[in-house]
């Protein structure tokens, strides 16, 4: 994949928990809200969330769902997903995080 839009209505994220760090990826709880998530895709801020810096940018590197790896999954699941980059630190319980256009 290649961060664009992937179909009509954009991949969106609502972040429930961190379950990990390193230094350039964290893994968190998410539920999707919209769209479909996919592995390799970039996300942004929401623009209704003001909570997220200004440059805020990750990509997705991985999705598991019950214990093994996924592709992808849509609303209104939830999965523990690895994203990657620096704003990734950023992310708390709430943030809800957009595929980029």
């Amino acid at each position: 994949m290649d961060g664009h839009r992937t179909g009509p209505e954009p991949a969106r994220m609502q972040i429930y928990g961190t379950e990990r760090a390193g230094d350039r990826d964290r893994a968190f709880i998410v539920r999707c809200v919209g769209g479909i998530v996919r592995v390799g895709l970039t996300f942004v801020p929401d623009p209704a969330d003001a909570t997220l810096p200004a440059g805020f940018r990750v990509t997705l590197t991985g999705i598991e769902r019950y214990r093994r790896s996924a592709d992808f999954f849509d609303p209104p699941h939830t999965a523990r997903v690895t994203l990657t980059g620096p704003s990734a630190a950023a992310l708390v319980r709430g943030s809800v995080i957009v595929e980029a256009g």
